[in-house]
């Protein structure tokens, strides 16, 4: 357990300028400390600037660490920037890092310097609590398909939390047997971030990535059915997801209601079906035909288990786990999952 104090507010360094404040009040009072900056930004230049005017010779500034700067001449001729591998070499010249960065980034800094031989040094950084939607090979992948998807005129009404959570378990079921699917298609914008995270991760070339949607929106309800015969009618046909999907590879689409397309559909071993029908028996049928496919560890997403609105597809879940062995789970994006036994 962390202990308490450690938790407290007056302890926290919340931005870039409480860590400055802190560096003037302890070099004004101890001085002499040897300091290697990291990062290479305008914050840094700018403290250092001020600090040597206001601080004297009770300032030592020795390195600014940047691995993608170090190449570059520092502003101020003492204090050279540097790689992170020759400040391994040069750790006797500093006794403390200040990253002086306040960006995800900031995580992988922290791991560089926990296993490397500086991992001894004193180290002030902002304490950063972790936001999963900002972490940066996701974030990256997910500003890169958005910014495609508007550039489309594509709509998708999926969450970044959940694209969260498709990232993650796509990652989980990497190594495993079986495609990827997906029920429920709408004009494709799950889809399109699905293939490339599966091209990211260099899965595309062993997993097919199924597409499955009626194109003509949601099957005749059943009484526990919110929305009506019709509605998350995509206006786009398969043939125009076909052509916003052409980059990927191994990508089938197939039109119709499920219970036509998904028996004649090929399907032998899924790792991974997202599930967004909306409705209480397109969920049943599904949860019926593909649990038996699914392979060891595989993993069934439910996307609007927990919305009211959609309340027939946590009946259909529910009524359908209930005497199995797997557990209905929760992911960040609050929708329902299982984890195949």
């Amino acid at each position: 357990m962390i202990p308490e104090d450690i938790l407290k507010a007056n302890l926290r360094i919340n931005n870039l300028d409480e860590l400055t404040l802190k560096i003037y009040t302890v070099i004004n009072e101890n001085p002499g400390k040897r300091i290697a900056f990291w990062g290479y930004t305008y914050q840094t230049k700018k403290l250092i600037v001020d600090f040597e005017k206001m601080l004297s010779k009770k300032f030592v500034p020795t390195y600014i660490i940047d691995n993608f700067k170090h190449h570059e001449d520092c502003f101020l001729e003492h204090i050279p920037v540097i790689s992170f591998e020759e400040a391994e070499s040069n750790q006797e010249k500093f006794d403390l890092i200040v990253v002086m960065v306040d960006s995800p980034s900031i995580f992988t800094i922290l791991n560089q310097i926990a296993e490397s031989k500086v991992s001894d040094k004193e180290l002030w950084s902002i304490h950063r609590d972790t936001n999963p939607l900002t972490e940066i090979e996701f974030h990256t992948l997910c500003k890169q398909a958005q910014s495609s998807l508007v550039k489309e005129g594509i709509s998708w009404y999926t969450t970044e939390e959940n694209w969260y959570c498709c990232y993650q378990y796509l990652k989980q079921v990497a190594s495993l047997e079986g495609d990827v699917a997906e029920f429920g298609v709408f004009q494709g914008g799950s889809a399109y971030f699905i293939a490339s995270v599966m091209k990211h991760l260099k899965i595309d070339q062993k997993k097919r990535l199924l597409l499955y949607d009626s194109f003509s929106g949601l099957p005749d309800k059943d009484p526990l059915d919110h929305f009506e015969q019709g509605s998350f009618c995509s206006g786009r046909g398969p043939e125009q997801l076909k052509s916003l999907l052409t980059k990927f590879n191994q990508i089938e689409v197939f039109e119709g209601n499920f219970n036509d397309t998904v028996p004649v559909s090929r399907i032998e071993k899924l790792a991974l079906a997202h599930i967004d029908c909306d409705q209480y028996a397109p969920t049943k049928f599904l949860c019926e035909y593909l649990y038996d496919k699914m392979v060891p560890g595989g993993i069934m997403m439910f996307q609007d288990y927990p919305l009211g609105i959609t309340y027939g597809e946590r009946i259909a879940v529910d009524s359908f786990f209930k005497d199995k062995p797997e557990n209905i789970l929760f992911g960040y994006d609050r929708a329902a999952f299982i984890i195949k036994q």
